[in-house]
C-alpha cells in the first residue's frame, strides 16, 4: 500500500495504461470541436460517420449534455480486436 505523500507527481513514473489516450479532452480542445444537436446525428448519420472515418472529431449535444466521437487509431483498433475476440 502507498504511503500518504510517497507518490509520484501525478504519477508520472508509474507504468502506462494499456490505452495511453486521455479519458477526456480539456475546454481548450473542446472549443474547436464542431458540435452538433442529437437531431442532426440522427438525420445525417452517414455524413458524419464518414467524417470521423476520415479523420475529424465531432462533437453531440443535447443541450445539457455534450460527448465526442473521435477516429479510431491503430492502437484503438487492436484493442476492439482484442476485446472482441476473446467473447468469440
Amino acid at each position: 500500500m502507498a504511503q500518504f505523500g510517497s507518490a509520484d507527481a501525478l504519477g508520472a513514473l508509474g507504468r502506462r495504461f494499456e490505452s495511453c489516450h486521455p479519458d477526456c479532452l480539456n475546454m481548450t480542445t473542446m472549443k474547436d470541436i464542431p458540435f452538433y444537436t442529437v437531431e442532426y446525428w440522427q438525420e445525417n448519420w452517414d455524413a458524419i460517420i464518414s467524417r470521423v472515418e476520415n479523420g475529424e472529431t465531432l462533437g453531440i449535444e443535447d443541450g445539457k449534455n455534450r460527448a465526442v466521437m473521435v477516429p479510431a487509431d491503430d492502437e484503438l483498433f487492436r484493442i476492439y480486436t482484442e476485446n472482441n475476440n476473446e467473447a468469440s
